[in-house]
């Protein structure tokens, strides 16, 4: 008798088991609804785009769930366990197991992460991929529906979920777009300190704002207050912009209507650097020929190629440089800024900064 009850309770134990188990996805996967849904929202069809998005985020979840069960099942015996958790040993073991659905799995992500992403361990895989069933893009793309229909609350929460999970957009660098358009929310709201939590936020990604050495630094050589120190500004200093140019000029405008000179101009002397930096890199790829000597003479080659001059006016490059130089001048730093605005003045790239400087440079020398 209780041999009977025991191979009874065995078999209602695997009918169960195999209940629970995820099924594995069909030919739809998610990230083909989701591309369905970009389609349906620049299309304008903002209905179909949240349904399609909101599908997406099922078809993510049930796919992160059947992966994880995959894996939970084929790491499970104890042959897999005690080769431990590196990739190698464990996929070695799994190869002899026939295990390939599992050994594909995690050939997948490894392609497109590496080791290093998941420390080598097969089981931090496992969890990463448990944590996966969230979908930011598909938060993001709900968000900007919202926004659009004029549900400011509701929008800024799925911006603010797309926020916090981050870590597993496809592109990373996505997340930049995700704080942009909470910045935008913010300010179209009139809501003054999100917009600036939210550009700092943006900014606590850019390596250089964080170094106060550096900014400091930049301050420095522009209070010598010499013609000569407007060169060596340029050829002291290379900081590569980390997607933070728009934060720094909107940030710096922030700052400066709140009386905060130092750290408006900081924001300017930075977005120039960087702004110089990006633009003298593709300057290099596109002219083998070309090697720095002069500031005017980089704005003159800039002004050559009109795909820069356009970069330069939609990031708001020109516009930068123009307030870097009044944010000197408001220090009493006039021979530094009288010096930008002369080159300016000559060899700005957009003729409308070239106006603006030329006027500057005939204020500030009538002073």
């Amino acid at each position: 008798m209780k041999k009977t009850a025991a191979v009874i309770y065995f078999a209602l134990s695997v009918a169960v088991s195999f209940a629970r188990a995820p099924k594995k996805p069909q030919d739809v996967f998610a990230y083909r609804v989701f591309e369905e849904a970009v389609v349906a929202f620049d299309a304008g069809l903002y209905g179909n785009a949240l349904q399609l998005a909101n599908k997406a985020k099922d078809l993510r979840n049930a796919e992160a769930e059947y992966e994880t069960s995959v894996l939970e099942n084929a790491l499970s015996p104890r042959a897999v366990k005690r080769v431990g958790t590196d990739f190698r040993d464990v996929l070695a073991v799994l190869g002899e197991r026939d295990e390939y659905e599992a050994i594909a799995i995690i050939n997948r992500y490894l392609r497109r992460f590496g080791q290093d992403y998941f420390s080598r361990s097969v089981d931090r895989m496992v969890s990463w991929i448990k944590e996966k069933a969230v979908y930011p893009e598909a938060d993001f793309l709900i968000g900007r529906i919202y926004q659009l229909e004029g549900e400011f609350d509701i929008a800024l929460d799925f911006y603010e979920r797309a926020r916090k999970e981050s870590a597993y957009l496809d592109i990373p660098e996505e997340l930049f777009d995700i704080l942009y358009a909470m910045a935008d929310l913010a300010k179209q709201q009139k809501k003054d300190e999100v917009y600036e939590q939210t550009l700092l936020l943006i900014l606590d990604n850019d390596p250089n704002f964080k170094d106060e050495v550096l900014l400091m630094a930049l301050v420095r050589t522009i209070d010598y207050d010499t013609e000569k120190h407007v060169e060596r500004f340029f050829m002291l200093f290379r900081c590569e912009p980390h997607h933070s140019l728009r934060a720094l000029y909107e940030l710096g405008n922030i700052y400066e209507r709140n009386g905060e000179a130092e750290q408006a101009l900081k924001c300017a002397a930075l977005g120039t650097i960087e702004a110089f930096t990006h633009i003298l890199g593709s300057l290099d790829e596109r002219d083998a020929s070309f090697s720095y000597t002069d500031y005017g003479a980089f704005l003159r080659q800039t002004a050559r190629y009109a795909d820069i001059v356009e970069w330069g006016s939609r990031m708001h490059v020109w516009d930068l440089m123009f307030q870097f130089a009044g944010r000197v001048a408001a220090r009493g730093d006039t021979v530094f800024a009288r010096t930008l605005y002369a080159i300016m003045a000559e060899s700005m790239p957009d003729a409308y900064w070239r106006e603006e400087a030329a006027n500057r440079l005939r204020s500030i020398s009538n002073q």
